[in-house]
Order: C-alpha cells, then sequence, then structure tokens
C-alpha cells in the first residue's frame, strides 16, 4: 500500500506531501489545480519516462519520493532479496525519483542506485496504473493471453514449460538453418583442412626432429675438424705413440700401488680403478664417435632440405613442431565434424521433431486450461458490466488456434464485444465508445484484481465520459473495489468522490507571482462543500449543497 508521497520543486508544485490511506483515495479540484501533476508524479515513481519543463525551478533537482507498506508481500520480498535491496525495516519500501537540472534521473530504493528496469519491476509489484487515454495501452490484443491466463488454474508450470521447449525449438531449428545456409562453405572448408591435413601428415613430423637435424647439420659441416680432435683426445686419454696417455699413467700408479703394502697409498686404488675404466669406456666411445663422422656426400644437402621442408610449415601452422602436431590433430577434429555433418543434420531433425511432438503436446494442455479459464474470465467480466449499468453488453473471450509456435503456446486470444442486443460479437477496440471503455476497463480490472496481488490501484479519470446512472454505478464499483484494494482517483465527478474514504482536495493559488499547488484533507462538511462545487460550480445553491450532503450520506451508507 502507498502510505505516502513526497513531491519537491515539480511543476507547480513547491513542496508537498500527500498521505494516503487504505479504501478509496480520492482526488479533486479545479481544472489546472494540480491533480494530474500527482499522478504524473506517482507515474515517475513507476517507471515513467520523464517529460519536458517538469523542473519548477531549473537551478535545482526535482524530487518524488513515495513510501510503500509492504507487509506480508511475499513476492516482493523474495525479489528486493535477490537483487540485494535490502529494506529501511520490515515493512517500508522507500522508492524515489531525483530529476537534475540537466535533464538526467536517478531512481533509487532505499537509498540504492538502481536503474530504470528495475524500477519498473519493482513498481509492478506496487501500483496498477490506468491513465487517460491508458486503453490504448491494457486493451492491446498482444496482453488479453495474459488476462485469459492469470485466471488458469496451475499453468505457471505448465507455461514455464512450454516456453523452455519453445527456446530448445529455436535453437534446434537455427543450428540445422546455419547448417544448411553453410553447405558450400562447409565444402570449401573440408578441401582447405584436407590439404592442411595431408601437407603435415606427409611431413611425418616427430616433436624434436628439427634440433635433432640441426645438430647434424653442424655435425657434417665440421666433420673433419671433429675428427681430428677426436683423435687427439683418443691419443691423449688410451693411445699416444709419442708418449704416455692418461690411461697408461693410471695403470702405472694402479701397479705402483699394487706393489706397496701402504694403506694410505692402497687407499686411493678405487678411485683409480675407476678412472681406468672410464678412460677405458669414453676412449671408446670417442673412437665410435669419430668412425661415425664419416658422412654420405649428400647428407648435408639432405638435412637442409628436410629443415627447409620444416620451416615452411612452421610459416603456416606453428612456431615449432609441437605447436604444428598440436594443430594437426585440431584440423584432423574439425574435419572429422565437418564431414560427419550429414549425420548431424538427421540427429538434428529428429531432435526437432521430438521437441514438436512434445510442444504440442503441452500446447493442448495449455489451450483447455486457457478455454477453461476464458469462460471465468468471461462470466466475471459481464457480472461486472451488469453491476455498472451496461446489462444489454455482450462481452466474450475467444480463444483461437494460430500456426506458428510461440513462447505461450499455440493460442491467439481476442475480446468481443457486442453493445446491443441482436449486434455481432466484434474486437472490442474497434466498436466500443468512450463511456463503454472505460467502464470495460474498470470491469477487467476488477476482474483481475481477484487474481494479481497488486495492492494499489490509480486511476487518472477513468469516469470521463459516463454519465447519469451508468456513473452511479460506476461510483458505486469503484467503492466496492476499495473495500480490497487501496484506490487513488483522480475525478470531477461528484458521484464517484462521494465514495471517498480520504478525500484531497487540490487547489492552485498564486504569490510574488509565483503560481502553487496544495492539498487539503477534507471534513465531513468540507467533503459535502467540494461536492456541491463539483455539483454546481463555485455560486453554488443551499439546495446544491443540501443535494451534496445527501450523495455523500448515501454514499457512507453504501460502503458500510
Amino acid at each position: 500500500m502507498l502510505n505516502e508521497i513526497f513531491i519537491n520543486n515539480f511543476v507547480l508544485i513547491d513542496e508537498l506531501r500527500i498521505n494516503f490511506t487504505q479504501g478509496l483515495n480520492v482526488l479533486t479540484g479545479e481544472t489546472g489545480a494540480g491533480k494530474s501533476i500527482i499522478v504524473d508524479a506517482l507515474g515517475l515513481i513507476a517507471g515513467d519516462r520523464l517529460k519536458n519543463e517538469i523542473i519548477r525551478d531549473e537551478q535545482k533537482r526535482a524530487v518524488v519520493e513515495a513510501v510503500f507498506d509492504i507487509t506480508d508481500d511475499i513476492s516482493l520480498n523474495n525479489f528486493l532479496l535477490e537483487n540485494g535491496l535490502s529494506l529501511v525495516d520490515d515493512e517500508q519500501l522507500i522508492v524515489s525519483r531525483e530529476i537534475l537540472p540537466n535533464g538526467r534521473s536517478i531512481a533509487r530504493i532505499n537509498g540504492r542506485n538502481i536503474n530504470i528496469s528495475t524500477l519498473k519491476e519493482i513498481s509492478s509489484y506496487l501500483l496498477d496504473m490506468h491513465l487517460q487515454h491508458d486503453h490504448l495501452t491494457i486493451l492491446k490484443p498482444e496482453n488479453y493471453i495474459d488476462y485469459v491466463d492469470s485466471f488458469a488454474t496451475n499453468i505457471k508450470e505448465t507455461l514455464t514449460t512450454i516456453n523452455d521447449l519453445y527456446l530448445n525449438i529455436k535453437e534446434i531449428t537455427n543450428k540445422l538453418t546455419e547448417l544448411r545456409t553453410n553447405e558450400n562453405t562447409r565444402l570449401q572448408r573440408i578441401d582447405f583442412l584436407s590439404f592442411q591435413i595431408n601437407e603435415i601428415g606427409n611431413a611425418k613430423l616427430t616433436d624434436g626432429e628439427e634440433e635433432e637435424l640441426s645438430q647434424l647439420a653442424t655435425r657434417v659441416r665440421n666433420a673433419q675438424h671433429l675428427a681430428t680432435n677426436a683423435t687427439v683426445i683418443y691419443e691423449a686419454l688410451y693411445a699416444n705413440e709419442v708418449g704416455l696417455s692418461a690411461y697408461d699413467q693410471i695403470s702405472n700408479a694402479i701397479d705402483a700401488i699394487n706393489d706397496t703394502e701402504d694403506e694410505i697409498l692402497k687407499s686411493y686404488l678405487p678411485t683409480l680403478e675407476t678412472m681406468y675404466y672410464n678412460l677405458q669406456d669414453i676412449s671408446h666411445n670417442i673412437i665410435k664417435f669419430r668412425d661415425n663422422l664419416d658422412f654420405e656426400p649428400n647428407l648435408l644437402e639432405e638435412i637442409e632440405d628436410r629443415l627447409h621442408e620444416i620451416n615452411k610449415l612452421k610459416s603456416k601452422y606453428g612456431n615449432n613442431i609441437k605447436e604444428i602436431l598440436v594443430f594437426y590433430n585440431q584440423a584432423l577434429a574439425e574435419l572429422e565434424l565437418l564431414e560427419n555433418s550429414t549425420t548431424k543434420e538427421a540427429e538434428l531433425e529428429k531432435e526437432l521433431h521430438k521437441a514438436n511432438e512434445e510442444y504440442k503436446e503441452t500446447a493442448l494442455l495449455i489451450t483447455e486450461q486457457r478455454k477453461k479459464a476464458a469462460k471465468l474470465l468471461e462470466k466475471i467480466v459481464n457480472e461486472e458490466l451488469s453491476a455498472l449499468n451496461m446489462p444489454n453488453l455482450k462481452f466474450a473471450v475467444e480463444v483461437m488456434p494460430i500456426n506458428e509456435p510461440s513462447a505461450k503456446g499455440l493460442d491467439k486470444i481476442d475480446f468481443l464485444f457486442s453493445p446491443n442486443p441482436g449486434e455481432a460479437l466484434k474486437p472490442l477496440a474497434k466498436i466500443a465508445s468512450g463511456g463503454e471503455i472505460s467502464r470495460f476497463i474498470l470491469a477487467l480490472k476488477i476482474a483481475l484484481a481477484e487474481v494479481y496481488n497488486i495492492p494499489t490501484f490509480i486511476f487518472d479519470e477513468i469516469d470521463v465520459g459516463v454519465g447519469g446512472t451508468s456513473l452511479s454505478a460506476m461510483a458505486k464499483k469503484l467503492g466496492e473495489l476499495a473495500k480490497a484494494k487501496q484506490v487513488i482517483l483522480v475525478t470531477h465527478s461528484p458521484q464517484v468522490a462521494s465514495y471517498a474514504n480520504n478525500h484531497l482536495l487540490i487547489e492552485k493559488y498564486v504569490a510574488y507571482n509565483q503560481t502553487y499547488t496544495t492539498v487539503k484533507l477534507l471534513a465531513y462538511n468540507e467533503k459535502i462543500k467540494e461536492l456541491a462545487r463539483m455539483l454546481g460550480g463555485e455560486n453554488y445553491t443551499d439546495l446544491t449543497l443540501k443535494h451534496a450532503g445527501e450523495m455523500l450520506d448515501k454514499a457512507i451508507l453504501d460502503k458500510a
């Protein structure tokens, strides 16, 4: 419920605080006094766009702040919790909109900045606003299906299922379309990948091969020099024709130690013997190395050709052989996927067929639920229309099949309307008059109020175009609605205003060449005077005053 609204520096309003109560809150006053300004301010709280020239003093910011009681509103409290928007206390929610002189606006929930889309979502839990000419929105055919669904029992879970199935069908269809549309591209890609795979595969690369070849090429180029050095090393270590080699000298040292009984000298024997055998092994390996330096005459050319081939592949597929092989394996995997696309297409078609069957089955269940809900909505709205002095009007809800799947099933809803007996039912928006539209919207909102958990209804002159007994019926119906919901209403109708639980008079005055809007809560006698003004103008008579009093007393009895 809306407890209060604070408005500052907004159009004609310098500063204003209005308290609202449960029941019917009526705003009345002369034309141009500022009633609609207050509704516009509430619209900003609901996330409406900014209008031009709404700041009174362009040097200052404009502020609209509303305080809501959200006690026991589990859905809204859960939404706030999920979005990290803490409450001031367990009951109050403060929503504010600040408009800066540069035209930018800031929305806040309990002092925390939020974007406009979040503000709109939060306001959808708090307010149902019907402004003048708002039938252009509420009577949009695309909204009808949601109205009907609100009367269907246990349909939410099925609607979630149908939405998921619809999204799945769209995804599969998109995959199939992409697969079929890109057939030429796919074939070109297969040819290109095949070429790359053959080029790399024919090279028969092995990891580390390039390093080994580079080392071998260096060895071939320096074979003569290496052979000479190997001979020098061999002779120095093992077989020196000029003098004793290291092997000979260590051998002599071992013989000398074996020829003595000294324990200190014998302690060196194991080390010398190890050196003796190591020299044998080293010398053997050096001779083997030298003998292997006898390369084929064309070996260096073959190595360089191989390195050139590897470098060509590196320029295309990677910085080294390891990266080239990774690319090769990835290309093989992609080629396999592309070559199996025919199989993939068949799998997707089978998957799509199954999804479509599940969708149709679920859609049929929803259609049956909607047909029952449509009858219920018809019944309730027609009852409300009869109570609004439209007994001859016939309203019907038509559930029609559509060919293309949608996120809400295979149904289209239309509201049909017959204003007079004997006239055929036709689409509502095409044949209803302004007054009929107003009464129908009220009947629809009263019907929806039973299923929508929205605490506050706001109407801006919904009674325009309605007169006589129909207006009295509308006034009484608004009073009935206000027993279950908080209703805030701008009106020029004394019949409607007489049912107010909380009657607020909006007045305008001029001071120091500035125009100001004020609000006043009317007591019983003040209500009678305001109703008399609404009935007969500023110069009302005692008879008009008496009539206003009777009207107010009758409304009080009706509300009892």
